[in-house]
């Protein structure tokens, strides 16, 4: 059985129910819906007071990744959750109590045991809680900001805990660089173990553990949209070869006050495609998320709101942010499928070598859903794979500029503006996701076919681009929490 997530023995699991699936393996009968709803009935009446199902019914293997990332989507605002694992000295301690018979005199009153992790959570929880400044939750159905991980690295000179790394049980139990026991490998010598296997070594009551504990968090994820109003600012950090970067970006304009806000080791900007330095990101923004590690604060909506002002205030002539806000990881995929699965818009201004005609113009309009043929372009074919790519254009609403608008683009040089009439274009072209636009213009050397030079039979070049909008609904709207922190 697989299930969107666990909850602890003495948590009980109550409203419309626990997400899960059940995997068969080499199945011989394929029950219909009727014996399914038959057999649904039996479970309810024969363990119907503890555990009852609902709604069984066949689900295809795709469908079972719902469940998967529900596992992983338990990001949301102001909470905390820990995940513990055993430490290796409580298991062979344990271990050592089963195989001396004590351990069985340690059980509490009626179905309430002894269980480390719980005793562990109660005790931590409080500590953890003042020093991040979030709630804490003890069991893992709240709705939670992050996941802390506490590891434990025990201290190798205890021969109570060190007994396991003999013969006959194995040479391989201990990894000495990291100071700690191999999980897999530390059970099996476990399941081997014993009572004359430990007899020389065992004292009790055993000497104190010391340990070096150490918590990370989980990644922390933070979307948004962006504009870029300037054509000589990339996307992501350029440096020539000395190391000194050759420009702003939109990177770290966005991550370096993120990192800070929430004391990360790390920011990282994810988004959904990416434009050239030359071209401008305008309209709706374009969507990203950033993924800050090892996070070690929590800021509100209203820290967020007052983080994204700043950037706009000393960096809004440039680049722009929009919408800041909390994402989970599940969310996040949505980005990442929408680089190739969206449409965006462009606007282009495109010289024509000859001058251009009304017919030319009228070709170009009637471009409808045109598949394209495109070769790895030459601009970027020593870092892309080369290869073809097929290609949708969807739309093209293309005029030539004005008298007017050519004087403004010539900035009133009448000769050039001369020379220009009725060579310049504006274009609004929407396309499939990852369409090379400057090469559907000019078509790089009969790389990418058709283009607009072979549709108006008139050689163009680009002068300018921009992406006027990715059609995209991002980011989502914040989940609501109703539970309370324990």
């Amino acid at each position: 059985m697989h299930s969107a997530g666990r909850e602890d023995i003495d948590v009980r699991m109550l409203g419309n129910g626990r997400p899960f699936y059940v995997q068969l393996t080499n199945v011989r009968k394929f029950p219909s819906q009727e014996v399914l709803n038959a057999l649904q009935d039996n479970i309810n009446r024969t363990a119907g007071k503890k555990v009852c199902c609902h709604r069984l019914t066949p689900v295809t293997r795709s469908q079972t990744e719902l469940v998967k990332k529900a596992v992983v989507s338990t990001q949301s605002t102001g909470t905390l959750l820990a995940e513990y694992e055993k430490p290796d000295a409580v298991q062979i301690t344990l271990s050592n109590l089963d195989l001396l018979g004590v351990r069985s005199h340690l059980v509490g009153v009626g179905d309430i045991r002894w269980q480390i992790r719980s005793i562990f959570k109660w005790v931590m929880g409080d500590m953890v809680s003042e020093m991040l400044g979030v709630p804490f939750y003890q069991h893992s159905q709240a709705p939670v900001i992050s996941l802390i991980t506490i590891n434990f690295e025990i201290k190798i000179d205890n021969e109570e805990f060190m007994w396991v790394c003999r013969p006959p049980l194995s040479w391989d139990v201990f990894n000495f660089s990291q100071g700690k026991f191999k999980n897999a490998q530390l059970s099996r010598a476990l399941s081997r173990a014993s009572h004359e296997d430990i007899k020389p070594y065992l004292k009790l009551p055993g000497k104190s553990i010391q340990y070096l504990v150490t918590i990370e968090t989980s990644p922390a994820f933070v979307g948004g949209r962006y504009t870029k109003h300037a054509r000589d600012v990339s996307q992501t950090p350029w440096t020539k070869q000395t190391g000194i970067l050759v420009s702003a970006n939109v990177e770290e304009i966005l991550c370096v006050p993120l990192k800070q806000a929430y004391g990360a080791d790390d920011a990282r900007m994810h988004s959904a495609g990416r434009e050239d330095i030359d071209v401008r990101m305008l309209g709706n923004g374009r969507p990203f998320y950033v993924q800050l590690t090892n996070v070690r604060k929590f800021p509100s909506q209203e820290v967020l709101n007052a983080l994204q002002d700043n950037i706009n205030r000393t960096a809004g002539k440039k680049v722009c942010c929009h919408r800041l806000t909390p994402v989970t990881r599940s969310q996040t995929e949505l980005v990442k499928k929408a680089q190739e699965e969206k449409q965006k818009e462009y606007r282009c201004i495109i010289k024509a070598e000859e001058k251009v005609t009304a017919e030319m113009i009228d070709k170009l309009n009637q471009v409808k859903d045109l598949e394209l043929q495109q070769n790895t372009p030459l601009r970027v074919l020593h870092r892309r794979t080369p290869l073809v790519r097929t290609k949708k254009i969807v739309k093209v609403t293309a005029r030539l500029l004005t008298e007017e608008e050519v004087e403004i683009c010539c900035k009133n040089d009448k000769e050039l503006s001369e020379s220009l009439s009725n060579r310049l274009i504006v274009a609004a072209v929407v396309s499939e996701a990852g369409t090379y636009i400057k090469e559907f213009v000019h078509g790089d050397f009969g790389r990418t076919v058709p283009s607009v030079s072979t549709i108006m039979g008139n050689r163009c070049d680009m002068l300018q681009l921009d992406v006027a909008n990715v059609t995209m609904a991002w980011p989502p709207q914040p989940e609501t929490v109703d539970s309370e922190p324990l």
